[in-house]
Parts: structure tokens; C-alpha cells; sequence
């Protein structure tokens, strides 16, 4: 049982950490993105007499930024984000949970406390469950996956 706990603790804590950074990432995606939009808007009709000199990048900028303003809805990343901080936010709330189980364990469990752990274990793995089927229709990225748990062994000295 402490070694599921224990597993189940870094799980949780890696879990934080990647949709943290993922929503992190996905929210600057998006502000820079509504930035090119902006000024592609304002510049354009303000410094007409500059854009008739570089006739191509003014249409290849006005294309892109057209092009962009169809895809952002489509994309939905405001959804996307807002999805990706409530996990963020459950996951954390997990990990809180595991932190205080792993304690418990750590001081000793006496037979009387080990049933009330095991409970406890298996409500935690049941919401565990849930946030992964949440998790199904987001973005992933493995290489950051594998970068946030290398994060949470550095922090546990493994």
C-alpha cells in the first residue's frame, strides 16, 4: 500500500505540473495571437503609404491574419484553457490529498487507521478516474509529460 500511495502521490503532483504548464502555454498562444490580430487590424489601414512599398508582405500578413481570424473560434481556446485549469486545480487538490495519506502512512499505519486509508486510497483513485476521461479530448504533449515528472523526481531527490 505505500508504494501505491507513493506512486499515486508523484502521479498526481506530475499531472499539476503538466496541465499547469499546458494551459500556461495555451493562454500565451492565444495572447499572442490576439496581438498579430490587433495590430494587423490597426496597422494596416494606419500606415497604408508603408504597405504600398512591400505590396507582397502586406497581402501575405493580411492573409495570415485573415486566415486567423476564422480559425480562432473554430480552435476554441479560451474552452481549451479554462478545461486545462480545472484540471489543474483538481489535480493539485489530488496531490494535497495523497500528501496528507502518504503522511499517515509514513508515521506507521496501525490496523485500526489501515481500512480508513484503504477508503481513502480508493475514493482518490476513483477521482483519478474521472479527470481522465476529462482529459481525453485536450491537447498532449509527451515530451512535456516526460519533462514534469523528471521535474517531480528532482523535487522528491530521486
Amino acid at each position: 500500500m505505500r508504494k501505491i500511495i507513493w506512486d499515486s502521490m508523484l502521479d498526481a503532483e506530475m499531472n499539476e505540473r503538466y496541465w499547469s504548464k499546458l494551459s500556461n502555454r495555451y493562454y500565451n498562444r492565444e495572447q499572442k495571437t490576439k496581438i498579430f490580430l490587433a495590430i494587423m487590424t490597426s496597422g494596416t489601414v494606419a500606415s497604408w503609404s508603408f504597405w504600398s512599398t512591400y505590396e507582397v508582405l502586406w497581402k501575405l500578413l493580411s492573409a495570415a491574419s485573415a486566415l486567423i481570424a476564422i480559425a480562432l473560434p473554430i480552435l476554441n481556446w479560451p474552452k481549451i484553457i479554462q478545461s486545462m485549469n480545472v484540471l489543474t486545480e483538481k489535480w493539485s487538490l489530488i496531490t494535497n490529498d495523497y500528501e496528507l495519506l502518504w503522511l499517515d502512512v509514513k508515521k506507521g499505519v496501525k490496523e485500526k487507521d489501515e481500512s480508513r486509508i484503504k477508503k481513502e486510497l480508493k475514493n482518490l483513485m476513483i477521482k483519478e478516474c474521472t479527470l481522465s476521461q476529462k482529459e481525453v479530448n485536450l491537447p498532449d504533449d509527451p515530451k512535456l509529460l516526460k519533462k514534469c515528472m523528471n521535474e517531480v523526481k528532482k523535487s522528491r531527490g530521486i
